[in-house]
């Protein structure tokens, strides 16, 4: 019997990550809605606060989890105040898990990575540690703020649609294999333009901003490169049509958000981070060595490339499939 009353979940790092812990804390208030749920992460709180399922998000940063540090006993403290009956540690971290026994909470159940699951029944599976009973879901859900994602939908509802994004950003990101060369987005803008006649978003990080600019050259395309926080793109990729992207934090958004996508898979395994969705498709690499999870491309040793071979050989004609497929499926 189930007697965890208020439980503590914490997931740090990267967006796509945390978007993909939001079935575990779903299904365990949807099996127990009298369970009172906190979490800790050190991305924006804004993707989270909105959640029904949470009663109260915690933003840590990651510097402030040195051992010992005088923030990390800080932080210990707020938690031990709580007084929580478990915590769900879905970070593979064993700093957490002191802050987690130095905050005092006994009942501690932790992730370990399992590579032949999905990320989204990984994270889940340690929460069913602790709740046996909860139930798995197929789909991923997000809830933003209402007020912010109508400002947008005005703000978009000036350009014709169907509304494309592409996500090319995060070139110069640490793990390669991600990102996919930018004449090659061009060249699928253009096609995507020369049959649907609509409008191409795109959207990036500051780091990208001079990378992407050759994009603005596709017709009748919008940047949004470098001027939206977090909640703000993401309510953009909420009321667009579709969204193409490499393996990244908006490709899950967007899975979340129950928008069609595409995402563009090269070193990284689809088995574990392909989108969660029933709006949402894959391109896979062909080459032979994809996907091979490795944070650096063998192939770029001492090369000024941006782009991994296995990004670079990607089709944009395999890439239209996909588009047509998704459109094909539902209005646009």
């Amino acid at each position: 019997m189930v007697d965890f009353k208020k439980v503590l979940i914490i997931r740090t790092g990267a967006i796509g990550d945390v978007i993909h812990t939001t079935n575990t804390f779903r299904a365990i208030k949807e099996a127990h809605p009298e369970v009172e749920i906190h979490y800790l992460t050190s991305i924006d709180t804004k993707l989270l606060e909105f959640d029904k399922n949470i009663t109260k998000v915690w933003t840590i940063k990651d510097k402030q989890l040195k051992v010992f540090s005088k923030y990390m006993k800080e932080w210990a403290q707020i938690l031990k105040a709580e007084n929580f009956d478990a915590v769900i540690n879905l970070q593979p971290s064993v700093k957490l898990r002191m802050l987690a026994t130095m905050a005092g909470i006994k009942n501690q159940f932790n992730y370990e990575k399992n590579p032949k699951h999905h990320a989204v029944m990984n994270y889940w599976e340690t929460a069913k540690k602790a709740f046996p009973d909860i139930r798995q879901y197929s789909d991923l859900k997000m809830y933003l703020d209402e007020e912010v994602s109508e400002k947008m939908k005005q703000e978009l509802s000036q350009y014709r649609k169907p509304l494309v994004v592409l996500n090319a950003g995060h070139v110069f990101a640490k793990r390669q294999g991600r990102t996919y060369p930018i004449e090659k987005w061009i060249e699928l803008g253009n096609k995507i333009q020369e049959k649907y006649n609509g409008t191409i978003v795109i959207t990036g990080v500051k780091a990208d901003c001079e990378v992407l600019k050759p994009l603005e050259q596709i017709p009748n395309a919008v940047s949004y490169v470098d001027k939206l926080t977090l909640e703000e793109n993401s309510a953009l990729i909420k009321n667009v049509d579709m969204l193409i992207s490499g393996d990244s934090g908006p490709l899950h958004i967007a899975a979340a958000l129950g928008v069609k996508a595409i995402g563009l898979f090269g070193s990284m395994p689809i088995s574990r981070f392909r989108p969660c969705g029933r709006n949402c498709s894959v391109v896979l690499s062909p080459m032979k060595c994809a996907p091979c999870d490795h944070i650096r491309c063998k192939y770029l040793r001492g090369s000024k490339d941006l782009y991994s071979p296995c990004m670079k050989i990607i089709e944009t004609d395999d890439i239209m499939l996909e588009v047509d497929k998704l459109f094909a499926s539902g209005h646009i």
